[in-house]
């Protein structure tokens, strides 16, 4: 069997679009969490939320005042993010497929992501050495939850 000129373009094509339908497979797989899809315990609330009600009235005045300030702080964010995720939805909704602006939304969306992720590290980085260890021990249990069904290990 010889392989022709159509033979190794069928299969580079049949390669092509298996990569496209695994891609997105992955989205639709997230796409739970850019919508109001099944959720965790800890994505019920944002973190500043979830440690205030935690740990209670154990918090001191001056952690409750920058938790308040990081919710706020985060805001911006989630705008951003659902900003994002509309930019994203509109260009997949785009007719012909535009590459070049989907995977500039991609990377818009990464940016948002790191940025949230830096301000989450650097806040609770700050509030958990503030933090007693029984306050820390509490806090790590209520982290661990894990979603009904989950075996990650």
């Amino acid at each position: 069997m010889t392989w022709t000129r159509t033979r190794v373009l069928a299969l580079l094509l049949f390669a092509s679009v298996s990569m496209n339908l695994f891609v997105a497979g992955m989205m639709v797989g997230r796409w739970d969490r850019w919508h109001d899809g099944p959720r965790g315990s800890r994505h019920d609330h944002s973190m500043s939320r979830m440690i205030e009600q935690t740990l209670g009235d154990t918090l001191s005045q001056e952690i409750r005042e920058r938790l308040h300030a990081h919710s706020e702080s985060m805001r911006d964010t989630r705008v951003a993010m659902r900003e994002n995720r509309e930019t994203i939805r509109a260009v997949l909704l785009r007719e012909p497929f535009d590459k070049a602006a989907y995977l500039e939304a991609l990377d818009s969306m990464n940016e948002v992501f790191d940025r949230m992720r830096a301000e989450t590290h650097s806040f609770m980085t700050e509030i958990v050495e503030k933090l007693t260890p029984e306050q820390r021990k509490k806090l790590v249990e209520a982290l661990g939850h894990r979603r009904p069904g989950r075996k990650d290990d």
